[in-house]
């Protein structure tokens, strides 16, 4: 009879495939770094299959590692919400969020973690984000934390969501008309919209090799809503990204203007604090936002 795969060789799995990174992995479940590559083995010694490629930079996943954890991540994630439902009624699980992450893609889908969680209360605390994360700041109490920023932060372990680039997104309707907008040099009859202190676009027109920053008209906003909500209005050029532009762009009230964009160091990542990574809530809460995205590779 062929003996099946433990749910803590499964568990460590689904958590290695989606972190690629051995030392993280031991992190988030308390072990050293050498149990979860004897677990790894293991388990790929038991399946006969190679699921993980070992580089210098960490882990890949293999075509058939890709395709166990896409046919193990829902059964997984099926278990944390059986077990979530044994909870007490109405838990309550807090999350401090990035202001422009709430607003422009996670309040639109937390009714999918409501259906799944029923019995789990989420209670938003909303900030900007752009600080070194502490154990004093803004979201320090919260049991979850979606912020921006690069880690590592002592203290907590954090996670990247994706990939964060940077680029012109506008409506659609500046690409026609007399003064259409098609090449970087036609910016100069655009208003380019700013955010804060003008670094984002400074740096975009620095990498496409484009006119200096200076020679365009500008309006200035201090957050990243008011921005996309002028460029949405047709006001001028804005910076995005792919996660808080993403149902902008799947609308077609925004679009990208030019291809070139600029890779960031800096991203959206899920931040829970040491003390808080047994918390059954923040456990499953973090496994299904982690399931939203694909993992880094």
């Amino acid at each position: 009879m062929t003996r099946f795969p433990s749910l803590d060789a499964l568990r460590t799995f689904v958590l290695a495939a989606t972190y690629l990174n051995v030392s993280r992995t031991a992190e988030e479940l308390c072990l050293t770094q050498s149990a979860v590559s004897r677990q790894l083995k293991q388990l790929e010694a038991q399946l006969d299959v190679q699921l993980f490629h070992r580089t210098n930079r960490g882990l890949a996943l293999t075509d058939s590692g890709q395709q166990y954890l896409s046919q193990i991540q829902k059964p997984m994630q099926q278990i944390h919400r059986a077990t979530a439902q044994l909870l007490p009624r109405a838990r309550t699980l807090s999350l401090f969020v990035d202001g422009a992450f709430a607003h422009t893609w996670l309040v639109k889908r937390l009714p999918q973690f409501r259906a799944q969680y029923p019995d789990i209360e989420l209670e938003l605390k909303l900030g900007a984000s752009m600080f070194t994360l502490t154990g004093s700041t803004l979201g320090s109490g919260a049991d979850v934390q979606i912020i921006f920023g690069s880690p590592p932060w002592p203290g907590f372990t954090a996670q990247p969501l994706l990939r964060m680039e940077e680029f012109p997104v506008c409506s659609p309707a500046l690409l026609n008309g007399d003064v259409a907008l098609r090449t970087p040099a036609d910016l100069l009859n655009h208003t380019l919209i700013h955010e804060g202190d003008r670094s984002t676009w400074r740096r975009w027109l620095a990498s496409a090799d484009a006119l200096p920053y200076e020679s365009a008209r500008a309006t200035t906003a201090h957050d990243s809503l008011t921005c996309l909500s002028m460029a949405v209005d047709g006001q001028g050029v804005a910076i995005g990204d792919p996660l808080t532009c993403a149902d902008y762009l799947a609308a077609g009230v925004l679009v990208k203007p030019f291809d070139h964009q600029v890779l960031l160091s800096e991203t959206f990542c899920l931040a829970v604090a040491e003390g808080q990574r047994s918390h059954p809530g923040v456990q499953v809460f973090c496994l299904w936002l982690q399931g939203l995205f694909t993992p880094l590779g």
